[in-house]
């Protein structure tokens, strides 16, 4: 089924991109967005942290529409991106600058915009480039991570981990790892191809899960060792079209984690942003070498 959903994913993707990626079209849009390619098997994506609001590109003002920016997680994505080149380690990275007023790069092409198909070559662009990286580092190292910087408000002052497991899914999990397949994450790939044979269970709430590693260095997760699952009626982000697209539930090779970071203690101040970005660049070394260890260079 994998297979199968990935052949429908790869031939729509190639399809589009021969309408839309070429020369002519991207240069208009390449202020709006920051590519860099990686030396390792990591993609940091940041799609909600954009300030630039283009007159001749209509606000979001449909029903539904989130229109508000992720404040400073674009700031902190470069700053981790800065740490981790500090230690020899490049990774891939995909950031938007456009406001999320403009554009959403989390979503499908059809509700990301509000009938104003005037952005979709910034929107294919963008998904384009996470598609092209997504397929290099399964080409390079054969498999790795992508993770989706986000920002929430909700009143949990804590860092929610998104593995396409809702609330009620992950409070199922902590009393009973099995009952859940694999498959239903972003990170199936991942527990079929882990070095040291780790389970679901294990990258959930064991001690070296990354939800498990933040909470250690000071900054409350959940899903972790410590916060197994948000408790009924507390909201809970479990991961958007980015972590659906290019992780593992329904092709192999490349996981994906949304990472929803709260605001006090974090992202409000500067000093926080800096005291985190230097240690998630150190836990995310660490997780890597750790769960990837069979394909993360050593330096």
């Amino acid at each position: 089924m994998k297979n199968n959903l990935f052949f429908l994913f790869t031939i729509t993707s190639i399809c589009i991109c021969c309408r839309h990626n070429n020369d002519k079209n991207s240069s208009q849009w390449i202020d709006f967005v920051e590519f860099r390619e990686g030396n390792i098997p990591l993609i940091i994506v940041a799609p909600h942290g954009g300030d630039l609001k283009p007159q001749w590109i209509e606000n979001r003002d449909c029903k539904g529409s989130v229109i508000t920016k992720d404040l400073y997680t674009l700031d902190i994505a470069f700053q981790v991106e800065n740490e981790l080149k500090n230690n020899g380690y490049q990774p891939y990275i995909v950031y938007a600058k456009i406001h999320r007023i403009k554009l959403d790069l989390n979503r499908s092409l059809e509700t990301s915009h509000c009938e104003d198909d005037t952005s979709n070559e910034l929107w294919q662009l963008f998904h384009d480039q996470i598609f092209n990286y997504r397929q290099e580092i399964i080409s390079k190292f054969n498999r790795g991570l992508l993770i989706d910087f986000h920002g929430h408000g909700h009143p949990i002052q804590r860092i929610e981990l998104g593995y396409l497991l809702k609330s009620d899914m992950l409070r199922e999990l902590s009393n009973d790892v099995s009952v859940v397949p694999y498959s239903e994450t972003s990170i199936s790939s991942l527990i079929e191809n882990h070095p040291k044979n780790k389970q679901l269970g294990d990258l959930l709430f064991g001690d070296d899960a990354l939800g498990s590693l933040l909470s250690k260095n000071g900054f409350p997760t959940v899903p972790s060792s410590t916060d197994r699952a948000p408790k009924s009626g507390e909201p809970f982000f479990s991961g958007g079209t980015n972590t659906r697209e290019y992780g593992s539930k329904y092709q192999n090779g490349v996981d994906a984690i949304q990472l929803e970071l709260n605001r006090n203690g974090l992202r409000q101040d500067n000093e926080d942003r800096e005291r985190f970005s230097r240690v998630f660049a150190k836990i995310l070394i660490d997780y890597m070498k750790i769960h990837y260890s069979d394909v993360f260079p050593s330096n």
